[in-house]
């Protein structure tokens, strides 16, 4: 089989969007204290405003969101901790058009008319307001997986040592969990002192303390943390372990998990006012022709031609769904060596024997071995061996699956299949370490994924956005990173002294490279 043909096979066996998915429900509640409307300077001497700051946030991950893939975010609203009316900014079921309109137009507004509108004058009665979010929770007419709150404040005391305050707001507290809502605080004060009530609070509830390390202070660490709550990195996938060869009975719950790397425009149904799909690609109209599969007999006989159906009957087996484990033993395959996306095996947080996974992965970790299993994800489907190999990830003990390959799956760079010439031993002078290292120096940057954009995605998104919201259409999207005649001025010192110790002869202007034949030949297809 085709390298191409077996990875596209493989992803559309593990493709999310097969199983029944239930979406999560965020609320994001900010306060509205007065020291969220401080002016603070960061560490590069902006000026940034927790409230603004957070808005902002919101309206940046609702605004990436607009031509996502459907099932790879949660459902979120807004919440301001602030005087009646004005709590409700955005509902978890609001228009999402709706929501991404108002949420910028509130975050375009200054840090004074912000304030001047929505900044609470009074102390805030944390239990009435805990109560209300979760009323906004039991109003959503469907069903989902989990409910979590996240708390956006810079008050490190709200109930001010009030007695009757505290006790109230610590019941209304501890029947957050019965209800199926998951509290995360998200403290901004660069100051804030757990201690005073959250300590308490969160040890109540889930018998811990807040992570003290977890502050976000500006509005790029905010984002990142919603992100993590409301964007899906990853899914899960639930399957079952089996550890004895050719025993059903016994098995661990384990979870395999996805990671997401595709942006995909396939939301517009969604992010439409009526809930019709306004933008849309369309397949050509043509009668796709029967699928048929030929089984190649080679010298024994002819070759055996059978259709979808057979294919299925063939392929149907009573082998249950998950790993089954055949052997343990040495690493199968080399480094470097993936015939399809990567993918991770955890315990199922669920499962009330996890010791035993921990062991299994105490074992092979120590000995330096892999699990090698039968997978088999779906009925019918083509069963494949796959080693689990041990690693820690995510602070938690894993195994990485990687499909065992077979055959002619197995390719190798044409690099290694050349026969290489003689190599010649050559011992660079110092002059010449000097100047490669001044030209790496020069071309080393701090990294940041922003500074990578597909301009080819940008352009689409801002068409897109522009018919969907009604948005004057944006000026052309270009890749910073293809500034060619930039980065030749910023290094062309280095350059220089590196053509100059290694004896480079410069190639003279306005020469030109000469193409090959099949390069002509090419070009003039294009027409």
């Amino acid at each position: 089989m085709d390298y191409q043909e077996n990875e596209a096979e493989d992803y559309e066996e593990e493709n999310p969007t097969t199983i029944n998915w239930k979406p999560s429900m965020v609320l994001v509640a900010i306060d509205c204290n007065p020291s969220m409307f401080i002016t603070r300077t960061d560490d590069e001497g902006n000026e940034t405003h927790p409230f603004k700051d957070a808005l902002t946030a919101c309206y940046e991950v609702a605004d990436s969101l607009i031509v996502a893939k459907s099932k790879s975010f949660n459902h979120f609203g807004v919440v301001l901790a602030a005087e009646e009316p004005k709590v409700t900014l955005t509902d978890i079921q609001t228009d999402f058009l709706e929501s991404l309109k108002l949420l910028k137009e509130k975050q375009e507004m200054s840090n004074e008319e912000l304030q001047r509108e929505y900044e609470r004058t009074s102390d805030l009665d944390l239990a009435a307001f805990l109560l209300l979010c979760k009323r906004k929770f039991k109003n959503v007419d469907t069903s989902y997986y989990k409910r979590t709150l996240i708390f956006i404040t810079t008050d490190d005391n709200p109930v001010k040592n009030d007695t009757q305050r505290k006790f109230t707001a610590l019941k209304e507290a501890e029947t957050l969990e019965p209800c199926d809502v998951t509290l995360e605080l998200v403290p901004m004060n660069p100051n804030f002192d757990f201690t005073l009530f959250y300590n308490e609070m969160f040890h109540l509830i889930y018998a811990n303390t807040p992570n003290r390390e977890d502050i976000y202070p500006d509005k790029d660490s905010l984002v990142e943390k919603l992100n993590s709550a409301i964007a899906c990195r990853h899914n899960k996938i639930r399957y079952n372990f089996f550890p004895f060869q050719g025993d059903s009975s016994r098995n661990l719950k384990v979870m395999k998990v996805n990671y997401i790397r595709k942006a995909q425009f396939l939301n517009t149904a969604k992010a439409s006012h009526d809930g019709r799909m306004l933008v849309q690609y369309k397949e050509p109209s043509e009668v796709p022709e029967p699928e048929t599969f030929i089984l190649d007999g080679g010298d024994c006989g002819e070759n055996i031609k059978f259709d979808l159906s057979d294919k299925c009957e063939i392929l149907q087996d009573d082998l249950e769904l998950g790993f089954h484990l055949q052997y343990v033993s040495n690493r199968q395959t080399d480094i470097g060596i993936v015939i399809s996306e990567p993918s991770i095996l955890i315990v199922d947080p669920k499962e009330e024997l996890k010791h035993y996974f921990e062991e299994i992965w105490q074992y092979c970790a120590d000995k330096n071995k892999v699990l090698v299993c039968l997978k088999k994800l779906r009925n019918p489907s083509d069963k494949r061996y796959v080693e689990l190999i041990p690693k820690f990830a995510m602070n938690q003990k894993c195994f990485m699956i990687k499909d065992i390959p077979v055959i002619d799956e197995e390719r190798f760079p044409k690099e290694l299949l050349v026969k290489q010439e003689e190599q010649f031993e050559v011992k660079p002078s110092s002059k010449q370490r000097e100047a490669v290292r001044k030209l790496i120096e020069k071309l080393t940057c701090d990294y940041d994924p922003r500074m990578l954009i597909n301009a080819s995605y940008g352009n689409q998104k801002a068409y897109i956005k522009a018919k969907l919201l009604d948005y004057p259409e944006s000026d052309h999207v270009d890749d910073p990173t293809d500034d060619k005649e930039g980065i030749n001025e910023q290094i062309t010192d280095e350059v220089d002294l590196v053509k100059t110790v290694f004896r480079v002869a410069s190639e003279p202007q306005g020469t030109k490279r000469k193409t090959t034949a099949g390069g002509s030949s090419n070009k003039k297809g294009k027409r």
